[in-house]
């Protein structure tokens, strides 16, 4: 993936920030929390609220998503470098944030796929099934997975 990214900081390894300097300047966190899952890692991000609390919801504008988005895949990259046996879970705080999700992952399918291993949920009669990743599946994916090639 050849785009910039902002440069990050992390605070314990499993936290990260960085700032997204658009038309005004915003401090953007990313957070990897556990889940009752073995192995299985949660990806919160959003915008970081005074109390230190993720806005996952917030619509910044600030005309640089590519660049953000670039980064937090960085970020991540980096994570599964550390942790390489955990798989990372993440789906959008909304609809229109997962379709973007889902289309990054579809744009850069070939690339991401020499290096991880990419599924999703998908649901089928009110169950929800973990599938790999189709970049020419026309449904929802309802929630998305990434872990490093072991």
């Amino acid at each position: 993936m050849n785009i910039e990214t902002y440069s990050y900081h992390t605070i314990n390894g499993k936290e990260y920030w960085f700032v997204s300097v658009g038309k005004k300047p915003i401090k953007k966190m990313v957070q990897f929390k556990s889940t009752t899952y073995k192995n299985v890692v949660n990806l919160g991000f959003g915008d970081q609220l005074p109390d230190g609390r993720i806005d996952d919801k917030s619509v910044s504008n600030n005309g640089d998503t590519n660049k953000v988005i670039a980064t937090v895949i960085q970020i991540a990259h980096d994570f599964t470098t550390q942790f390489p046996h955990l798989k990372i879970a993440f789906t959008g705080s909304t609809p229109g944030r997962n379709r973007m999700y889902n289309r990054v992952l579809k744009m850069y399918y070939k690339e991401f796929s020499k290096e991880f291993v990419i599924t999703a949920f998908v649901e089928k009669r009110e169950t929800m099934f973990e599938v790999d990743f189709d970049p020419d599946f026309s449904g929802n994916y309802l929630v998305f997975f990434v872990r490093r090639k072991t």
